[in-house]
């Protein structure tokens, strides 16, 4: 490979896409959505603009989430939101020569080989062959900063929107991994079965995330509790209303979600081989994903797990800043990539 030839590395996620481009960064970090004109299937948003749009279209518009718990759901969707990515954040993306460009996708721990092939295939239709598929947690260790490929074994966490990934890692790659579908958007839905069944009360989707970002915490001392005032629909009345979320109810919602983790990460430990599971106690556990800025989420798995455990300096872009080495390399493990 010479050093003119395009790289790209995509962080497919079921709540947001990253993609990074050789010499250039990262191009595109935004939500998974697209919104498309009824009539003619063409992009009237995407990202932040379309998301904005959920449970607000009308006949003439229809909003997309192709990718639901880290699968490809919807690949025609898929192929025109990466097309419209390329073409609109690639710089000169009519003089990239993508036949003979490197691709390197991430992905959640359990996919399945046809579910990796069809990840393989999207890229078919750019004309591009040249694919690597790589697991979300190894990507995501690297660009948390572990040295993935000395012999000393490490753990990594990733909580995504839609999938909890849990992986050990030594020489390289994965020694053991499990992926759940307990995870960010599985949280919002919990929040909401909660306000329906409590208060009687039903709120959107985009309500749900929002009462999760402004209120989560696992942490039982809450000197100073914060609450929200969120509108939705009484269901008695069947009016538009407005109740208001104490932290503490959310607090004790997640909890239950987070036990189903942490029981996870412990059928993990139990089938991680005796000599990563000590390198483990030593170097800890490393958080990534959106899942990861939940407030006391470290201390409370530490209780949990009875292990040392640390956030990503930046757990939402680490996948993506991974695959820089991964794509140096063409995803090889053996040995550490060069510069």
């Amino acid at each position: 490979m010479t050093k003119n030839e395009t790289k790209i590395g995509i962080d497919l996620g079921t709540a947001n896409t990253l993609v990074y481009s050789s010499g250039r960064g990262v191009i595109f970090n935004e939500p998974s959505v697209v919104a498309f004109d009824k009539d003619t299937d063409q992009i009237i948003a995407i990202g932040s603009n379309a998301k904005s749009m959920l449970g607000k279209q009308h006949d003439k518009i229809r909003v997309v989430r192709p990718i639901e718990q880290g699968v490809v759901a919807d690949k025609d969707a898929t192929i025109k939101m990466l097309e419209y990515i390329l073409n609109n954040h690639l710089i000169n993306f009519e003089n990239v020569k993508l036949k003979n460009a490197l691709v390197l996708i991430c992905c959640h721990s359990d996919l399945s080989g046809i579910e990796r092939q069809a990840l393989k295939d999207i890229m078919l239709n750019f004309g591009i062959q040249n694919v690597i598929v790589q697991e979300e947690v190894k990507a995501g260790a690297i660009g948390a900063g572990i040295d993935i490929y000395n012999p000393s074994g490490s753990m990594v966490i990733d909580i995504g929107g839609g999938s909890t990934d849990v992986g050990v890692l030594a020489l390289g790659d994965i020694v053991v991994s499990k992926s759940i579908k307990t995870a960010g958007n599985a949280f919002d839905e919990e929040i909401r079965k909660f306000i329906k069944k409590k208060y009687n009360f039903e709120i959107g989707a985009l309500s749900a995330e929002k009462v999760k970002i402004s209120l989560a915490t696992l942490r039982d001392d809450l000197p100073n509790e914060k609450e929200i005032t969120i509108a939705g629909r009484d269901l008695k009345s069947g009016l538009p209303s407005k109740i208001t979320i104490r932290q503490t109810e959310i607090r004790d919602v997640l909890k239950n979600s987070f036990k189903t983790i942490a029981n996870v990460i412990l059928k993990v430990l139990e089938v991680t081989p005796p000599e990563i599971a000590a390198d483990i106690i030593d170097n800890g556990v490393v958080l990534n994903g959106g899942g990861a800025l939940i407030d006391g989420l470290d201390a409370y798995l530490e209780d949990l797990v009875q292990l040392k455990i640390r956030v990503s300096p930046d757990p939402l872009t680490s996948i993506i800043q991974g695959t820089k080495d991964l794509l140096k390399n063409k995803g090889d493990y053996l040995v550490a990539p060069n510069d």
